[in-house]
């Protein structure tokens, strides 16, 4: 048996901000400290004397008896019992319903009487929290950013299907109206030399009038593409343009 919890060292830890319980390899409890009744609501009076695993059933599983056994048998070593594995040992509700987090230091005790453990637990609920929020935010940070290159890929594509097609209709346009100039040229030519012929002058214009329509055209579909982003443009034009 330890000694009573009218010890100094008891009474150091009775008020330390973590909860601490001590038990024998039998799990029966030797002290509870102040925090501990706090966080789980139960009293000390309650569980000095009885099996802990009466109260915490985490305390039965096999995984967690089978590290135990290693202070109850003299091993110096610590136990860790991470919140990221075992989340919580100690039922230790919070107001709204939630468990407390807890990361779980067992420490080996010796005495005359015995191989003792103590664990110290402390409430790492916050730190949790704020770690998941962390990580929420940069996944919603690498989301969004992910979106954004997406949106900007799809945007430069686009500007340069766009740009292709305009350099496609410079071409469609250049032919015609290069025409449309040769033929008035001549005209102006034939009509400072004399040499005017009025029917053919007639044929001529004609001519110029169905080309300058086609340039219209063409101007219509340029000024359509433009408004709708067209991103279409045809194989033998973007061929033309890797040649």
């Amino acid at each position: 048996m330890m000694k009573s919890s009218g010890d100094i060292v008891f009474t150091m830890l009775e008020y330390l901000p973590v909860g601490v319980c001590i038990i024998d390899s039998d799990y029966t409890v030797h002290f509870w400290n102040s925090c501990m009744e706090q966080w789980t609501g139960r009293r000390k009076n309650e569980l000095t004397g009885n099996d802990l695993r009466n109260y915490f059933s985490a305390l039965k599983q096999d995984r967690l008896k089978h590290r135990l056994e290693n202070i109850f048998t003299g091993s110096n070593t610590p136990v860790i019992l991470s919140s990221q594995i075992h989340t919580y040992i100690f039922d230790a509700p919070l107001p709204g319903g939630a468990m407390r987090r807890q990361h779980t230091t067992v420490l080996p005790i010796e005495q005359p009487s015995g191989h003792y453990a103590m664990f110290v637990c402390e409430d790492v609920t916050s730190l949790t929290d704020e770690i998941q929020a962390c990580r929420e935010m940069k996944n919603t940070a690498l989301c969004e950013l992910e979106k954004r290159e997406k949106a900007e890929y799809n945007l430069r594509v686009a500007n340069e299907d766009l740009l292709a097609y305009v350099s496609e209709a410079t071409v469609r346009l250049k032919t015609p109206v290069s025409l449309i100039e040769e033929n008035l040229r001549e005209i102006l030519n034939q009509t400072n030399g004399g040499n005017c012929d009025t029917e053919e002058m007639k044929t001529i214009l004609k001519l110029q009038i169905q080309v300058a329509s086609t340039v219209v055209e063409n101007l219509r579909e340029l000024s359509e593409a433009i408004i709708a982003g067209k991103k279409e443009i045809p194989t033998a034009y973007r061929n033309m343009i890797h040649e």
